[in-house]
């Protein structure tokens, strides 16, 4: 018995771990004309600490993935509850038309072994919870 090739590429496992980890969530995925994907993840938790809790989350994984990292992340522009400002790694930008909250978060040392799109995103989104 023979097998076929996987014909999915390295975005196509992306994805595919992203929705395993956000199952549950609306997850919306468009692919760029240049191979790029533009992920979207609705009602994601950043904590009690925000208002709203719950926002999108969203950022880009280009073609070169998973040689290179994910950066930035997005969400909704949320506000923290104690009043204060939200740190120098956050700014508020638009993005895919939409008001957003930019999260500077950079890999240095990106490894296509390690790094996973699952995994930068879990990391942004705890970095995010814990400001």
């Amino acid at each position: 018995m023979t097998t076929t090739p996987s014909l999915q590429t390295p975005i196509d496992h992306a994805l595919d771990g992203l929705r395993e980890q956000f199952t549950g969530h609306v997850v919306d995925i468009t692919h760029e004309p240049n191979g790029d994907a533009v992920v979207v993840v609705h009602d994601v938790h950043v904590g009690d600490q925000y208002e709203p809790s719950f926002t999108w989350f969203g950022f880009r994984i280009s073609t070169a993935y998973p040689n290179a990292d994910i950066y930035p992340h997005y969400i909704g522009r949320v506000v923290r509850r104690d009043g204060n400002a939200h740190g120098s790694a956050v700014q508020q930008v638009e993005w895919q038309n939409r008001e957003a909250l930019q999260l500077s978060r950079r890999s240095n040392g990106w490894s296509p072994r390690r790094d996973t799109a699952s995994l930068k995103a879990a990391k942004v989104l705890a970095w995010f919870a814990g400001q």
